[in-house]
């Protein structure tokens, strides 16, 4: 048993102050914007909590499930049960990993060859940290939301460093200033370890922000990017199509009179109605909508809801007949004249509103349950891999739907295509004027500073913007503002040192996560002993 060093004035504090303080240092850390740096002293507690005697994992549980409860409320807006989720499943994984690793930590700390080099003692509390921060990756309840490198959504001008190493870069910075600052307080560790592990990488990113970006433009192209405004619970199933597609006529002769661009931005499902793939662009509403755009611009990116027909059933589509469709949340990308459009299905969901969690493993037994299921709009089906739009005249564009955008292994693959500009389109009226919508706004600056590329966002009803490749924030439209941003943005080639390599980060904490997981188990058998 130890505490918090005999020097520490938090020796004193009962465990119930401490979880008090980890619980406000998140909320803060996460809901005030330029406060995302406090994400540190709440993990130095937390790391306390862990250490302490007592109900160590109830301790950390009741932590995260208050920050989880504090900070993605909004959820509710679209789905209650959506934060009753989040609350309840999230924060059990996040104590699990926590005091899963706090509790290796101990186990390795009786062996003297760790001991002398005590950062290795703390490995398998790094690695159960990002091997769960993985996990909400690429499991059926994915939700990366609240990924430590995600904390600094609001502060690019501390982590120009992304471009190397992503957001799991961030969460390992997070990682490591906690265990120095920790050990430190405990007299274990000299005061410049902490020092240092704040100072370099703070440093070398405020020197990259005033520095001019090395990557010299391909080209330079004029955008329009749009916010209707429509209401997402009202007007956007109920408006006819013809009166959505002739607000936008109105906002692009308003802004733009008789010039033309060389792109336009709509939103996330700007078209509600579903359409057939096979037969698209030869619909009344779907020639109105090419005649508008192709009067005001030379190709445009715009959402729509999709459906195409299978023979037979898989794990995403219905009956109809004796056929069977699945459904999709599509990006459709054209240029003037073109007939109809190149497509790209969104390939993240979102869990409850948009797909039946393990709807593959579920459908066998649940049947079309597994897909109704799946919210709104029942279990749809996604695109395995990435699509870059190409109009033939430089623009290699990367679509990224809504949700894709808090996956940042995800959207690299649009660099590593040749994506030369990247656009996200969204609807985040679901979740009202809350945090939820802005902080889903500012995670894009992270991918633009990832992959080094300029980022056009439409949001239907706020807050759309264009982002600089380093996350600067250009031009935005606050909630519920119709409107359209009209600038030249820069066609940036190349990969970042991050797109090249990936989040090689994670996979080698998963490594490590899983060879610490074998040694747990074998050590519970043959009880492994330090000599």
């Amino acid at each position: 048993m130890h505490y918090f060093g005999t020097m520490s004035q938090l020796h004193p504090w009962s465990d119930w102050k401490m979880m008090l303080a980890a619980t406000v240092l998140l909320v803060a850390a996460w809901n005030v914007p330029m406060l995302g740096v406090l994400v540190i002293p709440a993990f130095v507690v937390l790391l306390e909590l862990a250490h302490r005697p007592g109900r160590k994992f109830l301790k950390l549980y009741v932590v995260m499930a208050l920050w989880n409860a504090a900070t993605t409320y909004w959820i509710a807006n679209a789905h209650p049960l959506g934060v009753i989720a989040t609350i309840f499943i999230n924060g059990a994984l996040m104590a699990t990993a926590l005091w899963l690793g706090v509790r290796s930590s101990i186990l390795w700390r009786k062996f003297p060859q760790i001991e002398k080099f005590s950062l290795l003692a703390y490995l398998p509390v790094i690695s159960s940290w990002i091997a769960f921060e993985k996990l909400h990756d690429h499991w059926g309840l994915a939700f990366p939301w609240l990924n430590l490198g995600n904390t600094f959504n609001a502060l690019p001008i501390l982590v120009q460093w992304y471009q190397w190493l992503g957001a799991t870069g961030g969460t390992l910075w997070v990682l490591l200033m906690a265990i120095a600052t920790y050990e430190w307080l405990l007299g274990r560790w000299r005061k410049d370890r902490p020092l240092l592990l704040l100072l370099v990488p703070v440093l070398t990113s405020l020197t990259m922000w005033s520095l001019p970006h090395s990557s010299k433009p391909s080209a330079w192209i004029k955008v329009a990017v749009l916010q209707p405004n429509i209401n997402a619970y009202t007007e956007k199933w109920e408006l006819p199509e013809g009166e959505q597609i002739e607000k936008v006529r109105r906002l692009l002769e308003t802004h733009l009179g008789d010039s033309q661009v060389d792109l336009i931005v709509l939103p996330e499902t700007f078209l509600p109605k579903a359409r057939q793939e096979s037969t698209y662009g030869y619909s009344q509403m779907d020639r109105k909508l090419h005649k508008v755009l192709d009067t005001y611009g030379d190709a445009a990116i715009f959402g729509a809801t999709t459906y195409d027909f299978q023979e037979a059933p898989n794990a995403y589509n219905r009956p109809m007949g004796n056929r069977y469709y699945t459904l999709y949340n599509t990006a459709l990308f054209r240029t003037i004249g073109m007939p109809n459009a190149a497509l790209y299905h969104k390939g993240k969901l979102v869990v409850g509103g948009e797909t039946m969690p393990f709807v593959q493993l579920l459908k066998p037994y649940l049947g079309d349950w597994a897909i109704e299921l799946g919210g709104t709009s029942g279990t749809l089906g996604i695109s395995q891999e990435r699509t870059v739009f190409d109009n033939g005249k430089g623009l290699k564009l990367g679509p990224i739907i809504c949700w894709e955008n808090e996956f940042s292994d995800y959207t690299t693959d649009y660099t590593k295509q040749g994506a030369n500009l990247l656009a996200v389109i969204t609807n985040d009226g679901w979740w009202g004027d809350t945090q939820g919508h802005v902080q889903h706004m500012r995670f894009s600056g992270l991918r633009a500073i990832e992959n080094g590329k300029w980022i056009v966002r439409s949001a239907n009803t706020g807050i759309s913007c264009v982002i600089d490749q380093k996350g600067g924030v250009h031009e935005p439209l606050g909630w519920e503002e119709e409107g359209v941003i009209v600038m030249e943005v820069p066609l940036l080639e190349g990969q970042t040192l991050y797109s090249k390599t990936g989040d090689w980060i994670g996979q080698l904490m998963v490594l490590l996560f899983a060879l610490n997981l074998c040694v747990l188990l074998f050590s519970r058998f043959f009880r492994l002993k330090p000599r």
